[in-house]
C-alpha cells in the first residue's frame, strides 16, 4: 500500500529565536516525480526536495540539484500505485494573482481547479478496494467558513465522485484511518467529530461524536502532528502545546477522548517499528514508553532514554526534530536545518545502534507521514482467550495469530508460565484458577502485550454430594 500524507513546514530560520512549527501539509517538488518515484512507499520526498531512497538500508540521500526552496511552500499532496507510478498530485497554484488549488493526473492534466480556495489542509490516501481519495478543507466566502471536499478517483486516477459538505465550519483537523477493508475519513466541526465511510460507492456519514476539542477551533492555519497506533484504534493529535489521545471504534466509527495533555513534549512523536513503544523526542533525547491503549504511562518515567545531542547547544527545541520509521524497520531522526540523519536500529531490543547518513543538500527534511499498519511491518501477532469463565472440565483455549512458532507467557494465580507452540489454538491444562495472558512473540520477533480478552478463569471442581444423614 502506497500512501503519502501531505505535510507543510513552517521553516525555522533562526532556531534560537523562532521555534520550528510543523503542520500536516507535506511539501513536494513536482519536477522530481517522473524521475525519482519519490512518492513510492519505499522512497520519501522530503520538504527541501531531497529524497530518501529505501532501496538501500539505511536509506540513501539523493539530492536534487535544480531544487529551489523558495517554491516549496504549498499545500501539496501526491499519490502513487504499488510500483511507485505517479497517479495524482495537487498543489496551491500561485501562477495567477487569485491563486487556485489544482488536482492533476500523471499526464499533468487538470482534474479539479478550485479558485480562491484558502486551504486549511489537504490529505490523500489509497483505498483498499481500489482507487484513491483526496480530502481537503477550503475556507470560502467572506467569513472563511471551512468546507469539506472529498474527491474519489478510480485506480487509473480518473475523477469518479465529488462530495462537498458545507454545513458547519470544518477545522484543519482531517485524517484517514484504515478500518479493515475500507478507509474512514475523520473530520472536526462544530464541537463534533464526524467519521465517513469511503467505499466504492462514495462517501457516507458513519458516525458523529459530540466532542469539544479546544485545540481544533482555531480559524487560522496552525501547526499540528498526527500519529496512529499500528492497529489504527488510537490517534494522537497535537498542536500549540495540547495533545489529544483519541480512541477510534472500528465497529461503529465512534471517536472518544482517552487523554488530554497540556505539554510540548509531543511535538515530535512516532510508534516503534512493531508498535511496542510510543516514542517522543524531549529535551534532545529519544524517550520511549510501553504502549497501552489506555495511554496511562508517566511522561517523567520513560523506559527508553537515548541521547540525541543537538547541534545547537543554546536552546532545547522539541519541535525542531523529525522522526519516522522507515520501510526497513529503522527509526530515522533528523534535526531541522542540519545536513545529517541519525538512523537507529534495535529500538525495541534495548541494544540500540546508530548510523549517520549525510548530504549537503539536506536542510529541512520534513518526513512524509506514510500510514503504517502491522501488516505493512510484517507483524500480525495477537493472542486472546476464547472464553472469560469456564467450568472445571470444560476447555479453555488460547487463540493465536501471527507467524509460527509462538511463545506465549501467562500467569496462573500470579505465577508466571510460558508455552511454546506451532498451533494457532492451544488448550490450557484443566487446572482451576485465574489466568492472565502477558505476552506473545512470534518467529518474526513481533511481540505484544495483549490488553483485550486477556483474562480468564477455570472454576473449581464441584465436589460430589453425599448424603450423611437421612431424617425420618
Amino acid at each position: 500500500m502506497v500512501i503519502l500524507s501531505v505535510m507543510y513546514l513552517n521553516h525555522c530560520i533562526n532556531r534560537p529565536i523562532k521555534i520550528l512549527l510543523k503542520t500536516a501539509i507535506f511539501i513536494a517538488v513536482f519536477s522530481l516525480f517522473s524521475e525519482s518515484k519519490a512518492q513510492e512507499y519505499n522512497n520519501w520526498l522530503l520538504s527541501d526536495g531531497t529524497i530518501l531512497n529505501f532501496n538501500t538500508s539505511p536509506a540513501t540521500i539523493i539530492c536534487n540539484e535544480n531544487n529551489s526552496n523558495t517554491a516549496l511552500i504549498n499545500y501539496t499532496v501526491s499519490l502513487s500505485d504499488e510500483n511507485g507510478k505517479l497517479i495524482l498530485y495537487g498543489f496551491l497554484d500561485h501562477s495567477n494573482p487569485q491563486a487556485s488549488y489544482v488536482l492533476k493526473n500523471a499526464d499533468h492534466q487538470d482534474l479539479v481547479v478550485k479558485e480562491k480556495p484558502n486551504p486549511r489542509n489537504v490529505i490523500g490516501c489509497k483505498l483498499p478496494q481500489g482507487g484513491y481519495c483526496i480530502a481537503a478543507v477550503f475556507r470560502t466566502g467572506t467569513k472563511y467558513i471551512g468546507e469539506l471536499y472529498v474527491y474519489i478517483f478510480d485506480k487509473n486516477g480518473n475523477l469518479e465522485n465529488e462530495v462537498i459538505y458545507k454545513e458547519g465550519n470544518y477545522s484543519f483537523f482531517i485524517d484517514f484511518v484504515r478500518v479493515d477493508d475500507f478507509m474512514a475519513l475523520v473530520a472536526y466541526r462544530n464541537n463534533q467529530i464526524e467519521t465517513y465511510k469511503l467505499t466504492s460507492d462514495g462517501c457516507y456519514l458513519w458516525n458523529s461524536s459530540e466532542l469539544l476539542l479546544d485545540m481544533f477551533i482555531f480559524q487560522t492555519q496552525v501547526p499540528f502532528d498526527i500519529e496512529h497506533s499500528l492497529d489504527n484504534t488510537t490517534t494522537i493529535a497535537t498542536t500549540m502545546g495540547i495533545a489529544y489521545v483519541l480512541s477510534f471504534n472500528k465497529n461503529n466509527g465512534e471517536v472518544d477522548i482517552i487523554h488530554r495533555f497540556e505539554s510540548n513534549r509531543f511535538g515530535t512523536m512516532s510508534f516503534s517499528p512493531t508498535g511496542k513503544y510510543f516514542l517522543i523526542i524531549d529535551d534532545d533525547k529519544l524517550k520511549g514508553f510501553k504502549y497501552s491503549k489506555d495511554f496511562d504511562f508517566v511522561l517523567d518515567n520513560p523506559e527508553i532514554i537515548y541521547a540525541l545531542p543537538s547541534q545547537n547547544k543554546d536552546v532545547v527545541c522539541n519541535n525542531c526534530w523529525e522522526m519516522a520509521v522507515g520501510v526497513d524497520g529503522k527509526l530515522y531522526i533528523h534535526e531541522l536545518l542540519t545536513d545529517s540523519i541519525k538512523v537507529l536500529d534495535g529500538i525495541e531490543s534495548g541494544n540500540i545502534t546508530k548510523t549517520i547518513i549525510q548530504a549537503d543538500c539536506l536542510q529541512y527534511g520534513y518526513f512524509p507521514r506514510i500510514p503504517r499498519t502491522a501488516e505493512n511491518q510484517g507483524c500480525m501477532v495477537s493472542v486472546h482467550f476464547d472464553n472469560a469463565t469456564v467450568c472445571y472440565g470444560e476447555p479453555l483455549k488460547i487463540i493465536i495469530s501471527g507467524t509460527a512458532p509462538f511463545e506465549v507467557s501467562y500467569t496462573l494465580d500470579g505465577e508466571l508460565k510460558t508455552i511454546k507452540t506451532d498451533n494457532t489454538e492451544y488448550q490450557i491444562d484443566n487446572i482451576p484458577g485465574s489466568y492472565k495472558l502477558t505476552k506473545i512473540t512470534d518467529s518474526k520477533g513481533c511481540e505484544i502485550e495483549p490488553d483485550n480478552n486477556n483474562s480468564a478463569e477455570i472454576l473449581p471442581k464441584l465436589q460430589k454430594l453425599t448424603i450423611t444423614h437421612e431424617s425420618n
